[in-house]
This record gives C-alpha cells, structure tokens and sequence, in this order.
C-alpha cells in the first residue's frame, strides 16, 4: 500500500504528492517543570496536572513529480494552516495539527533534487478516535465505557427547562433557569445554547469522562433528550 497523508480532508495523491517517508507513532511528553534545590543532588519534579503533555512533530518526507500539476491542483493552500491530519499508521482517527515549517516552492518547481521536501506537523499532543466524535443519545443511568486510560473532554447537550442536576460520575453540575437547553462544551470550558452563552446558568466544574465506565444521570427540571459526544482521546 502506498504511504499517504490526510490534511483538511485533502488526500496526498489529489495534490500529486508522493508520500516516502512517514513517521512512526509518537508517545507524548508529559509537561514537567524540573527545580535545582541547593544542597541537594538531583532535582524535584512537578506535573503540571493529570494528562498534560506537550504538543509532537509529525515530518512527513514527500516527492513531488509533476510540480506545476500540483500547484494547480491546489498544493499552496494543502501546504498551510490547520485542520486533522490523519496517516495509516493510526487509521482509527486524527490528530489536530499546523503546518509549522514554509516548503519553498519556488526550489520544487526547479526540479531535480529540490522536489523532495519534509512536511512539518506541529500536533497536539493526544490523538482523537474517530468513535468518540459520534453523539450519542443517551438516557439517565446509562454507563459509557472510555476504550483508552486517558479522561475525555465530551460535549453534553441536554434539551429541557427548569432547574436540572447532571452527575457524571461523581461530578455534580447544577443547571439553572433553562429555558429550552444547555450544551456543555468541556473542552473549551464553555455553556451556550443556539449560540448564546449561558456560562452563568451552570455551578460546578465542567465535567470529564474517567477510565472504564462512567454513569450520566440527571434530576428535576423536564428534560427530553441528553446527547453526549465523548470525545475519545489516546496518547
């Protein structure tokens, strides 16, 4: 099978790029603050938090035959920005990446040697499984099983009135003054519904999926449907 990228939903070979070479699967560095202690050997180690790790590289060696095939194409706009990048070596998912180095052009059209350059993803560091960006409908005590040891950040969204009281695990939010509903959106710390926020009508922190099973319930208020997005992500 041929090696190949996808970036922003654009295919290597649609470009008239030539994949040669391609990273192999990248465990993240965990985010750790080292301090010298005078008078002591070693040094003291401090975790930022439970599952912080900093971003990877992704380099992708590529060929390309026909350079001014490929410009027209599309190949400038393929070569810049951000969007998931996903690789047959973890083909269960994405990871969301930047284009971090500037690929000249300008030496690919000269030909020869120059044709071959390395494609540089700057990505974040845990990688999103295809499974967890599935809403799923779910009703109060159902179990969702986490398929990784990694917790996840889902997106709730709950359609109801009144005053409600989410627990996911043993986390506890309480939700005031709905009017028609509430989405949580736990990655980006946010409360809105049908674009306006509604920060102001939750309490608690906003709620993460744990390892293994978690349990999603609710009470009070009169809700009619509860659809989460999990989220699943894996080192």
């Amino acid at each position: 099978m041929n090696d190949w990228f996808e970036f922003k939903d654009v295919r290597t070979e649609s470009v008239g790029l030539v994949v040669t070479e391609m990273p192999e699967v990248i465990i993240p560095e965990e985010r750790v603050t080292f301090t010298a202690v005078p008078g002591r050997s070693g040094s003291l180690s401090q975790r930022e938090g439970v599952d912080v790790f900093n971003d990877i590289i992704l380099p992708f060696k590529c060929f390309c035959a026909d350079p001014a095939d490929s410009l027209e194409n599309g190949l400038r706009a393929f070569l810049r920005g951000s969007g998931a990048l996903r690789y047959p070596v973890r083909p269960d998912g994405y990871y969301q990446a930047t284009v971090i180095n500037q690929v000249e052009l300008q030496k690919i059209l000269r030909g020869h040697s120059a044709r071959d350059f390395v494609v540089n993803f700057r990505c974040k560091p845990l990688f999103r499984l295809d499974e967890g960006e599935e809403p799923v409908s779910v009703t109060s005590g159902t179990f969702l099983e986490n398929p990784t040891d990694i917790k996840a950040r889902p997106l709730i969204s709950i359609t109801g009135s009144g005053d409600i009281t989410l627990i996911v695990g043993t986390q506890i939010v309480e939700l005031t003054d709905i009017e028609d509903g509430i989405s949580l959106d736990c990655e980006m710390q946010e409360a809105y519904w049908d674009g306006e926020l509604l920060n102001d009508h939750m309490s608690g922190d906003f709620p993460l999926l744990g390892t293994g099973s978690t349990a999603i319930s609710w009470s009070g208020g009169t809700v009619t449907q509860v659809v989460v997005t999990p989220r699943w992500v894996d080192r």
